[in-house]
């Protein structure tokens, strides 16, 4: 089988996303996809009837990224799964480069190398510290653009159902059952609203801060009551 853009649903969990969430679905759709979902956790902006315009099919469902993303994946009839942000955009050759890395392989765990929206060198040095991370932790982060075969996603379980940290997650699950994530050459562009907001060392450090927490074994649930949604800040 040749897998296309096509054999890909991309989903995209959003709560209150008016402001990004036409373009993101248009870079899903000028990347090749004819399958997107966009998951709506209770947004009151008016982002569900965005998504419908453009094309998109939605659902609505509890909040939380990790609960958004697997009710999406559940409605999926495509055999590779792109999870998207809505903050970010496919570039135009990003699904057809992963379809030619899922043609090569029987199980895909894959992400895209990032692109900040902003000119710097400490977001260049972010992108290519992200790049490592994927490379030396075996741990891509959901604003890469985390892409999956959709049979392993279900067969791992998936995202776990909660509000915060479910790629980090998702991460280790795969890193336990000794899935190791591509790189993919394509790139993903990004917003930078988190770090123009806090800084960028400041949300580096906090981002670290968190982990830490929650690898002492604080759950997501109160880890999410320490970082603020995008639309509450």
């Amino acid at each position: 089988m040749c897998l296309s853009p096509s054999d890909v649903t991309v989903v995209i969990p959003v709560v209150n996303e008016a402001g990004n969430l036409k373009a993101c679905i248009e870079s899903a759709c000028n990347a090749g996809a004819i399958h997107v979902v966009v998951a709506d956790g209770g947004s009151q902006d008016g982002s569900s009837e965005i998504a419908l315009q453009a094309g998109a099919t939605v659902i609505t469902s509890q909040p939380g990224r990790g609960i958004q993303q697997h009710a999406g994946a559940e409605i999926a009839t495509t055999p590779l799964l792109c999870f998207l942000h809505a903050d970010c955009r496919l570039s135009a050759e990003s699904l057809t480069d992963l379809c030619n890395f899922a043609n090569a392989e029987s199980d895909v765990y894959a992400c895209f190398r990032q692109t900040i929206q902003l000119a710097g060198w400490k977001y260049r040095l972010l992108e290519y510290g992200n790049g490592l991370r994927v490379k030396w932790l075996k741990r891509p982060y959901g604003d890469q653009g985390i892409c999956l075969s959709t049979s392993l996603y279900f067969h791992l379980g998936g995202f776990e159902a909660v509000p915060f940290m479910e790629d980090v997650l998702l991460a280790m699950k795969m890193k336990q059952s000794g899935m190791v994530p591509k790189l993919l050459s394509a790139k993903i562009e990004i917003g930078a609203r988190r770090w123009q907001q806090n800084g960028v060392v400041r949300q580096t450090l906090r981002n670290w801060g968190l982990l830490r927490k929650l690898k002492k074994g604080i759950s997501p649930r109160e880890l999410a009551a320490m970082y603020p949604r995008h639309d509450c800040e």
